[in-house]
């Protein structure tokens, strides 16, 4: 391993509850009611796909970008009232393998979330110099399950996509993180419905399970 690469949402922060919270009261403001377990088909993609395939099921007039903006707006008004909750033991994850650059390991976020709140993520749990890279989905043209977010990650690091292990807890985001030719870690989150992560290389139920010597 040359790379240690973070998935951010439902992996560094506890924000997937958040997210269902601002999604919900958008559509609702619409007329459309869904229910969480509905919305979770949707963890680990961009706002504007998710939204792009939810119009072609209930046609609201707004277009894609309106509504991704309002529930953005939405998502992050309630993030910076409340904070950012860190998932258990991740921290110490993260310590782990930021002193694991002392001997060259390279660290990185690859998000599909937007610049501005990986921005506000790390900088609220005070580890933005932990990481060598942050990269968001809003850099590459598709988002997660397609592979983009990830190579070219891992091309800003220099390290080869074979010699990069990620960690994920959606099945688009695994997907991606395997198309990509690296291997995955997949996070079984407390608030994720039971995501296949049957793609990855190992699965923990708890961060504290992640044992970096074997990889």
């Amino acid at each position: 391993m040359k790379a240690f690469i973070y998935d951010m949402d439902g992996v560094i922060a506890d924000t997937e509850p958040v997210h269902t919270k601002a999604e919900r009261i958008v559509l609702q403001d619409m007329g459309i009611e869904v229910t969480d377990e509905f919305l979770a088909q949707y963890q680990g993609v961009t706002d504007l796909m998710m939204y792009e395939d939810l119009k072609e099921k209930f046609h609201f007039a707004p277009s894609a970008a309106e509504v991704a903006k309002k529930k953005a707006a939405l998502f992050q008004k309630i993030m910076r009232e409340e904070h950012v909750t860190p998932i258990e033991g991740i921290l110490a994850l993260i310590e782990k393998t930021h002193e694991r650059r002392k001997t060259g390991l390279k660290t990185a976020i690859a998000s599909s979330s937007s610049r501005a709140f990986i921005s506000f993520v790390v900088d609220d749990l005070g580890i933005r110099d932990k990481f060598d890279f942050l990269m968001s989905g809003e850099s590459v043209p598709r988002s997660k399950p397609d592979p983009a977010v990830y190579l070219q990650t891992a091309e800003h690091l220099g390290v080869a996509p074979v010699d990069c292990v990620v960690i994920e807890d959606t099945k688009s985001g695994a997907l991606a993180a395997k198309a990509a030719g690296m291997r995955c870690i997949g996070f079984k989150s407390p608030h994720s419905f039971h995501p296949n992560l049957s793609m990855c290389d190992a699965v923990v139920t708890r961060i504290a399970d992640v044992d970096l010597s074997k990889w």
